[in-house]
């Protein structure tokens, strides 16, 4: 089990790694075990994404059922925590960082914790405040652009990716998590 005190250090390594020092790194455990008890940041960051899901998909779910939206949902949020990493135990060796994998995913797992606060800061801005839809529209670009951007510096840091195939592992990512969520939102049509 981890301990409250390993989470919040995970999550200053997290944070530190946001703000683009790359010594955010060290504080993060990239052992087995560390690689292990990053997935533990999915059981942190699930309140903030049921928020998420609960206000910002309310026209897409009106018509559907709550054990469905609740079974759906779940499943697609197992499969979003372990898809990439899944992936990415076959690019790393392929790349030759097979040796930085665990530090790579260990970073990327408990970046997860600043996702959900800026999806959450976004969702905010358009549900409760009520911004104007073009500039909601708007930070929300800014803040996907800040995420890549995040996660680009967690491919470089953590698995030493080259400029470009630290893009190509972004895209890739990117990609991958539209898929899940389009593919859960059709069932839930």
């Amino acid at each position: 089990m981890i301990s409250r005190h390993e989470v919040l250090i995970s999550l200053y390594g997290a944070w530190r790694l946001f703000i683009r020092d790359p010594r955010g790194i060290d504080w993060l455990d990239d052992s087995i075990d560390g690689y292990w008890k990053s997935f533990f940041c999915a059981l942190v960051i699930l309140p903030g994404y049921i928020i998420w899901i609960a206000l910002g998909s309310g026209e897409l779910y009106k018509d559907v059922g709550l054990f469905q939206i609740a079974s759906v949902e779940t499943i697609a949020y197992v499969i979003g925590w372990v898809a990439w990493p899944l992936v990415m135990a076959y690019i790393a060796p392929a790349i030759g960082k097979d040796d930085r994998y665990i530090r790579y995913i260990v970073a990327f797992n408990w970046s997860s914790a600043i996702q959900i606060v800026l999806y959450l800061l976004v969702l905010f801005l358009g549900v409760v405040v009520k911004v104007p839809a073009g500039f909601a529209a708007f930070f929300a670009f800014f803040v996907l652009i800040i995420l890549l951007v995040y996660h680009l510096f967690i491919l470089r840091v953590a698995l030493e990716a080259s400029p470009g195939g630290a893009v190509g592992l972004v895209i890739g990512e990117l990609v991958l998590g539209q898929f899940i969520r389009g593919i859960s939102q059709g069932m839930l049509h």
